[in-house]
């Protein structure tokens, strides 16, 4: 299945368009991808670069892939709620800000039908202020991430040779023996 394959199916489910159609997918398309559930520890991105074929060993990813704790969970359309694949999320670096919240670096897989694209960002979490924000509670802090350069790093399939930025924004629990993830990308992707 190729991009436009994808971006036909998608679209189709988003009659407000928040994808690109397919006659603006190629050469440069913008896809919004949500990781949304509770994230079962996967290993380490090592781990995940061998199960996914994809090579990030030249990367500079500013740790080492083994320093990385992986978690996966549905990837939806957040407009349909459709399931379009499954997200990876990997997490290094976890620095506590003092406040509640921390910063962290992230790489980001998304695995798709039609292939693997992959982002790495650097991420802060605040912490919810208790009440405010956090809706039922089972969100304990806000994420986001605003690159200012390319950060797309790895892609595969019909995706292959596309770079780009990925920006983040949603919420996470973390803490406890599992993460939740509730967490938007918006991708913006143009041929290499």
């Amino acid at each position: 299945m190729n991009v436009k394959s994808i971006l036909s199916i998608v679209t189709i489910g988003l009659s407000a368009g928040l994808l690109s159609t397919t006659a603006s997918a190629a050469p440069d398309t913008s896809l919004v991808l949500q990781m949304l559930g509770e994230g079962t520890q996967v290993g380490t991105l090592a781990d995940v670069a061998k199960r996914t074929g994809v090579d990030l060993s030249k990367e500079e990813l500013g740790f080492a892939l083994t320093d990385f704790a992986c978690h996966e969970m549905p990837l939806i359309d957040p407009a349909t709620k459709m399931r379009l694949g499954e997200g990876i999320d990997c997490l290094a670096g976890i620095t506590p800000d003092g406040n509640g919240g921390m910063t962290l670096t992230g790489v980001s897989i998304f695995m798709l039908p039609g292939g693997i694209i992959v982002s790495k960002g650097e991420t802060s979490l605040p912490a919810f202020i208790n009440g405010v924000g956090s809706g039922d509670g089972q969100r304990t802090h806000v994420t986001g991430g605003i690159p200012m350069t390319d950060n797309i790093v790895a892609t595969t399939g019909d995706f292959a040779g596309m770079v780009g930025r990925a920006r983040l924004s949603g919420m996470i629990r973390a803490g406890g023996e599992n993460m939740v993830f509730d967490c938007l990308f918006v991708l913006d992707l143009k041929s290499g």
